[in-house]
């Protein structure tokens, strides 16, 4: 059987704009705090911070504006397609599947495979972004909400901007115990049907695993980045990216569960939009043989060190990252 968790290759989580190489995630924090305890009331942070995250505003100010440059107000254009599959087919996962209760049937659906698959073989759950154009945009949003119901997220892949809040809702009857696997262990709270929603905030870029404890084969992938300019493809294998600062950007799409990537230059015209259609190339027998290398990896020491970019052992193959 091929099993379903590897680390992924790594993405330009970092906007990159203040230097050629990147920095690991506590050394940002420390300059971070750093900067903060020496700004002056004239320097205000200019990124945008979600109400009642706990995270200093001038270490998202670093890593997302790093040049503190205001908001980009120049020409724009969208970028839009569709995401889908050749090669193999997506492997069924029963070992994970066998611990999936009868009832929880949007859960079966949503976890049986390796990935998930629509029709003509568009794929879903695929993080697509746009990099490399020139301008700081703030996230158009405080707050990402994911749903849970059938015992499932409603995706298996959720991108959050640096700064941007995570809330959880229930959609049906159940209560669920979201965990963020990767950031600072908290008390634990719980979502009840028709509640007010749990609020998880990553304290860094990087990789995380939004689970549910009380049903752990519930899991979907976060990746918490500098940019805005992302989507997340549903089963229908279609993204929209839009307000792009005009001129030639790079395009990347990851399907994490299956560790796959591609990536195409593309330029963005004002008042326009690109069309883009991707495929991704799934090969089952690369995949076993990188699952397999992954399990004869050394094991991190503990969750927060397997969510950190810095240490993932998986090739980078994402696209460059966004320079402002």
């Amino acid at each position: 059987m091929l099993g379903a968790a590897l680390v992924v290759p790594v993405l330009p989580f970092s906007a990159g704009c203040n230097s050629g190489s990147s920095s690991s995630p506590s050394a940002s924090a420390s300059a971070g705090v750093a900067a903060g305890a020496a700004a002056s009331a004239s320097a205000e942070p200019i990124a945008k911070l979600a109400g009642g995250v706990p995270i200093a505003p001038a270490l998202v100010e670093r890593v997302v504006n790093p040049k503190r440059e205001p908001a980009y107000t120049g020409p724009v254009g969208n970028v839009a397609g569709s995401v889908s599959l050749v090669g193999d087919e997506s492997p069924d996962d029963p070992e994970r599947t066998r611990s999936i209760p009868s009832d929880c049937l949007a859960a079966r659906e949503s976890y049986k495979d390796l990935f998930r698959e629509g029709l003509m073989r568009s794929v879903a759950d695929v993080f697509v972004a746009v990099t490399g154009y020139k301008g700081y945009l703030p996230a158009s949003a405080d707050v990402k909400t994911v749903a849970a119901s059938g015992c499932a997220f409603d995706t298996r892949t959720v991108g959050l901007t640096f700064g941007q809040a995570l809330d959880i809702v229930s959609k049906d009857r159940r209560s669920y115990v979201p965990e963020l696997l990767g950031a600072r262990a908290s008390a634990q709270l719980v979502v009840t049907p028709g509640g007010n929603p749990i609020r998880l905030y990553p304290e860094r870029p990087g990789r995380y695993v939004l689970v549910d404890s009380m049903r752990t084969f519930a899991a979907a992938e976060v990746f918490v980045v500098a940019y805005r300019t992302f989507d997340v493809t549903g089963l229908d294998g279609k993204f929209e990216i839009k307000d792009v600062p005009v001129g030639k950007v790079k395009l990347s799409a990851l399907l994490p569960g299956a560790m796959i990537t591609t990536e195409r230059e593309v330029t963005v015209e004002a008042g326009k939009t690109t069309s883009v259609d991707l495929e991704l190339k799934f090969d089952r027998k690369v995949y076993a043989e990188q699952l397999e290398k992954g399990k004869q990896a050394p094991p991190p020491a503990d969750a927060k060190a397997a969510a950190d970019p810095s240490t993932a052992a998986a090739p980078s193959t994402a696209a460059p990252k966004a320079s402002h």
